[in-house]
């Protein structure tokens, strides 16, 4: 074999799959952005893709109804929520598979099935499956504000109602996910690549 025939080795980069594939159904952005906003935008739209499922710590107070599956009315306490489940503690347990209507504060409803539900120091750890919300309010929500914002990348403050009426409004809003964006950037100049190991989601299960 002639020295210019030598075999050169494969490619080390292999090609992957554009952000724009890896991202959940997001409106696309608006045209004619400078390039400033559209970082701003392309961070909040980042963010929010790694936030919509991660589950965020609550502490509040909620009463849990069997409504299919078994019979019965609970006290609990939310001890955090993603965009599509509910974990609670309980001190009784509840059967897989139960159909639940969950009472919280500010006259939200949330309509769930149980996934799961495990001892955990003397009460009961239940994941729920979010099906259907209702709320009892008046006129739709404005943009969100900028003290929520920052709760929200901090990671802790919000109650469930607010984490859950927020993800949904940033994922139908482009300017508060510029703002998102902004807010990331200013609580957070140098994210860590490396995040800790966080439980399954209650939807997972």
């Amino acid at each position: 074999m002639k020295k210019d025939d030598k075999k050169l080795p494969a490619p080390l980069n292999k090609p992957r799959p554009s952000i724009e594939n890896q991202a959940l159904a997001l409106p696309a952005p608006r045209p004619g952005r400078t390039n400033g906003a559209a970082k701003t935008l392309d961070r909040g739209t980042l963010f929010l893709e790694k936030r919509r499922e991660a589950r965020y710590p609550t502490n509040d107070p909620a009463a849990v109804e069997v409504i299919n599956g078994g019979a019965g009315q609970f006290s609990a306490t939310v001890l955090d929520v993603s965009r599509s489940g509910l974990r609670l503690k309980l001190d009784s347990s509840i059967n897989r598979g139960a159909e639940v209507k969950i009472t919280l504060q500010r006259n939200i409803v949330i309509f769930g099935q149980v996934r799961y539900c495990r001892p955990l120091d003397g009460n009961f750890d239940v994941g729920v499956l979010i099906q259907d919300m209702a709320q009892n309010s008046g006129q739709p929500s404005p943009h969100i504000e900028d003290d929520l914002l920052s709760l929200y990348v901090i990671g802790k403050g919000l109650t469930v109602p607010e984490v859950i009426k927020l993800k949904e409004h940033l994922v139908n809003c482009e300017a508060c996910r510029v703002r998102l964006g902004e807010k990331d950037a200013l609580i957070n100049p140098v994210r860590k690549r490396k995040l800790p190991n966080a439980p399954v989601d209650p939807a997972d299960d």
